[in-house]
């Protein structure tokens, strides 16, 4: 009868642990991921990477400590704030690199173009030591500058100049909400006699720098190439080994659309009581009052003004004072415990096992008011999703994405050149699309443009429709950058947003 009932609590257990599970799946339809997070002159800014929206977001919303602060500038992709990167490009500069010197100088050369005008490259080399070559490479003269580096030295201490390139970095004075990224091209082979900076040391330090690591291995050691790939990996970034299934310049598109893809924002911290290090903040997304997702991260913030210096020198006894009433606690329970111990030793072995069954049946207990809460959670949210209230970004920023039609050929029958993109556009040679289209093979209703995850996409609606973006074959569903040429049947457009 006991094994019975006890196999029956299990399983209801298992039930229960199983529908918290899926009530918290339910919980995370959409996300926000924030990549980098800083402080700059008073405002605080985030990298941000949104997942699984699939309408605009119109209000953004930060919240330290009880304090909530609205978006100061307009949220945007990278591509559209025109890539405000700082990127080091960190060469390997061994006896080793010369047969990938075809490799490197394709690579950089490619992440040039798929570049914006906000852009800053930095040319420096790893071998013996760091050294800087450019402060600041011209586009045009990237591919010289490469070709002129002599792989000629015979130590690679390949941990301690990325060490001492995080170093170069935090002398660098910030520019505005500017991402700074590190991209490391080596065959990762270190050879460091006199031992360097730890793997785990650097990691470390990595995880908790503001400057976004990349990677772009080559050759064969795939145990060296691994540990690299850790240390990107750890920093949120893109590790690419180049060979034959992935080409230096492809490398180089997908480094620039994973990075012009994510969100920037930023938020006026004027009247900020909190300061400190590695303080919570958490970002909320919305739409026209509907909740979408929320976001959490550490930042450090700095003091700002007379009044929160007042207020942190308040706070500091509270601070000291909190030890002691915490060591007396603890004091507290050792003795408890010894006493709960010393009578729990004297029960029978049948009180023990009535106990065990008693425990059980807590656990399923708990875990069914886990299972209520959860749904009661799920039910608050969807009902906030309508009341809660957000600072709304800048009232001059529209909703939806401006985009703006430019026609050298004069393919376009409609007037409308410039619309918001809120759902959808459809263009095609019907009258009633937003976009209409002339030419006799172009279908009544041919693409529709439209958001996802904030990015601008186009689908075709007709199979086997021939649709080219930038002369190559249009995916099915395919994202688009501002400026993109898109042909459909022969006709040509561009796309500026």
């Amino acid at each position: 009868m006991k094994q019975r009932l006890l196999k029956g609590i299990m399983c209801l257990t298992a039930v229960c642990l199983f529908a918290a599970l899926c009530c918290g799946q339910v919980l995370a339809a959409a996300s926000a991921q924030p990549v980098r997070v800083f402080v700059y002159e008073n405002t605080l800014y985030t990298y941000v990477r949104l997942d699984g929206i699939d309408q605009p977001v119109t209000q953004v919303e930060a919240k330290i400590g009880s304090q909530s602060f609205g978006a100061s500038t307009r949220l945007e992709t990278v591509q559209q704030a025109g890539f405000p990167i700082t990127y080091l490009l960190l060469v390997d500069n061994s006896t080793s690199m010369p047969p990938f010197r075809g490799q490197l100088e394709e690579f950089c050369s490619q992440l040039v173009k798929s570049s914006g005008e906000n852009t800053r490259f930095i040319l420096a080399t790893l071998g013996d030591s760091f050294r800087i070559i450019n402060e600041d490479v011209p586009a045009e003269t990237m591919a010289e500058q490469i070709a002129a580096l002599p792989f000629d030295e015979d130590v690679t201490r390949l941990h301690t100049c990325m060490s001492s390139a995080l170093d170069y970095f935090e002398t660098l004075s910030r520019q505005g909400n500017e991402l700074r990224s590190m991209i490391v091209i080596t065959d990762a082979v270190q050879y460091d006699p006199q031992g360097g900076v730890p793997f785990e040391e650097l990691l470390g330090r990595i995880k908790h720098s503001d400057v976004m690591l990349h990677s772009l291995g080559m050759g064969s050691d795939a145990a060296a190439l691994e540990k690299l790939g850790v240390l990107t990996e750890a920093s949120g970034g893109m590790h690419q080994v180049a060979g034959e299934s992935l080409a230096p310049a492809a490398a180089a598109d997908e480094l620039s659309e994973a990075g012009g893809d994510l969100m920037v924002v930023g938020f006026d911290l004027t009247g900020c009581a909190v300061n400190g290090e590695d303080e919570p903040v958490s970002f909320t997304f919305a739409s026209g009052g509907t909740l979408l997702c929320k976001g959490e991260a550490k930042v450090d913030i700095p003091l700002f003004g007379e009044a929160a210096a007042e207020e942190e020198s308040q706070t500091e006894p509270s601070a000291e004072e909190t030890p002691s009433d915490s060591s007396q606690s603890s004091r507290e329970i050792p003795e408890n415990s010894a006493i709960q111990t010393e009578s729990g030793e004297t029960k029978s072995a049948a009180v023990q096992e009535k106990g065990g069954i008693v425990w059980i049946a807590a656990g399923t207990a708990a875990a069914l008011a886990i299972v209520i809460i959860l749904c009661l959670v799920n039910r608050r949210k969807r009902a906030e999703r309508i009341k809660t209230p957000l600072q709304e970004i800048q009232k001059e920023y529209t909703e939806g994405i401006f985009v703006r039609l430019d026609d050298p050929d004069g393919i376009l029958k409609s007037r409308q050149r410039e619309f918001t993109l809120t759902k959808e556009l459809i263009a095609g040679g019907s009258d009633s699309c937003d976009i209409v289209l002339s030419g006799e093979k172009i279908p009544p209703r041919a693409v529709r443009i439209f958001i996802e995850n904030s990015r601008v996409c186009v689908e075709t609606m007709v199979p086997q429709l021939q649709v080219l973006v930038n002369d190559q074959p249009s995916l099915k569903r395919q994202v688009l950058r501002s400026g993109d040429r898109i042909t459909i049947a022969g006709q040509t457009f561009f796309l500026m947003f």
